[in-house]
């Protein structure tokens, strides 16, 4: 069955998709997001979420919504490593900043009704199939309802459907990443946990967990370790345990608490994607590429991306062969710099001697640590971090 549907065509209706279709729907475009489940729904994340994303949020006229949805307000990050530990504050120059801390399935259905208010159709419980192509442009998306299949069209189409991204996997985009091979697990605690003010960061021995209040009461527990460490066979929970053991200062916080509901996961973590636009399509936040939770820019780079992405649709609406141009370089120059921070990051973490230095350093020199919150924080350029004398200060005797 075939049917006419709209200008653009997102798959996907999570922040990257929400906001893409907020953005553009609020200028008049024509926009349809088809979404495989029905919302609210749950979604592996570590539910923390930079002061870099309450900005967005504000640039996208959706921050009022997702305020009065009570997320927890947090001022940093508090990291552990072993002895070693230290608070990344967040300040600017215009004073202090905050982090959010706030349930997917709360903060999603913020964004998606956010983008239906803007004039943005939803259509839930639509699982793309893959893409339409025509010539050497794509044209639409198969997917498959309760009424059957269908297929839906339109002048361009943006996958936004995660890091196993159909629409990125049908054009075959995907580039194979080796490293770093990383399985994340993600569980909610209750019960009175005392980290009002701060999330915190715990490493060792090759993983590392985040924890994140989501008000006194709830707590976010994301652990990330590597594919290969888990045994044959083994259960999910007893090595969601078994390593979170191997942590004891976030394993005595979470005894007293009681585990709520399922241990959710994903992994491979990383992935890569050979173009990020084309003929009539245009990936945005996970599908066009992740590397890993540590520095938790997901959610940042879901809503940036949205931005970058909204103006290279529009111009392409208006061209022939529907190609996005521009949208590739924009992302390279508003992510490229967080992105070497992220793999100097990754391998400052497979050294625990080396993070531990780090750490170490950090906690004796509080600009340096000023330096690095912004840039972690998303308010402050990447850039600053990658200067030689930043990094001999973290690494220097």
């Amino acid at each position: 069955m075939s049917q006419s549907s709209a200008d653009v065509l997102i798959a996907g209706g999570g922040p990257a998709g929400a906001a893409t279709a907020a953005w553009l729907a609020r200028r008049g475009v024509n926009v349809l997001v088809v979404e495989r489940a029905a919302f609210p729904r749950e979604k592996p994340c570590a539910e923390f979420m930079s002061p870099g994303v309450v900005d967005a949020l504000d640039r996208l006229g959706a921050w009022e919504a997702v305020r009065s949805a009570a997320p927890a307000h947090l001022r940093g990050m508090e990291v552990h490593a072993g002895d070693a530990h230290f608070t990344l504050s967040y300040a600017s120059r215009q004073g202090a900043r905050s982090a959010i801390a706030i349930a997917r399935p709360i903060f999603d259905q913020v964004l998606l009704d956010h983008a239906r208010r803007q004039g943005a159709r939803v259509q839930e419980r639509s699982a793309v199939l893959g893409t339409v192509i025509e010539g050497s442009r794509v044209v639409g998306l198969q997917v498959r309802t309760a009424e059957g299949a269908a297929t839906l069209r339109a002048q361009v189409v943006v996958g936004a459907d995660g890091l196993h991204s159909t629409v990125a996997r049908s054009l075959g985009l995907d580039v194979p990443s080796r490293w770093p091979r990383r399985l994340g697990l993600v569980a909610r605690y209750v019960g009175p946990h005392g980290l009002e003010e701060c999330g915190q960061m715990h490493v060792g021995g090759r993983l590392y967990c985040g924890l994140a209040p989501l008000n006194e009461q709830f707590l976010n527990v994301g652990l990330v370790t590597r594919l290969r460490d888990r045994r044959g066979g083994e259960a999910t929970e007893a090595y969601f345990d078994r390593r979170l053991a191997q942590l004891p200062e976030a394993a005595a916080i979470l005894a007293p608490l009681e585990r709520r509901g399922a241990i959710r996961g994903m992994g491979p973590l990383a992935r890569r994607v050979r173009n990020v636009a084309g003929p009539g399509y245009l990936l945005v936040g996970d599908a066009a590429g992740f590397l890993d939770p540590f520095t938790g820019e997901g959610v940042y780079r879901a809503l940036r991306g949205a931005e970058l992405a909204g103006p290279a649709i529009e111009a392409a609406l208006g061209r022939a062969d529907r190609v996005p141009i521009g949208y590739a370089a924009a992302r390279r120059a508003a992510f490229g710099d967080k992105e070497r921070v992220c793999s100097l990051a990754q391998l400052f973490l497979a050294s625990r001697n080396v993070f531990s230095r780090v750490v170490g350093q950090l906690a004796a020199r509080p600009p340096l640590a000023r330096q690095l919150a912004g840039v972690l924080g998303d308010y402050e350029p990447a850039s600053v971090a990658l200067q030689p004398a930043f990094l001999w200060a973290l690494l220097r005797p």
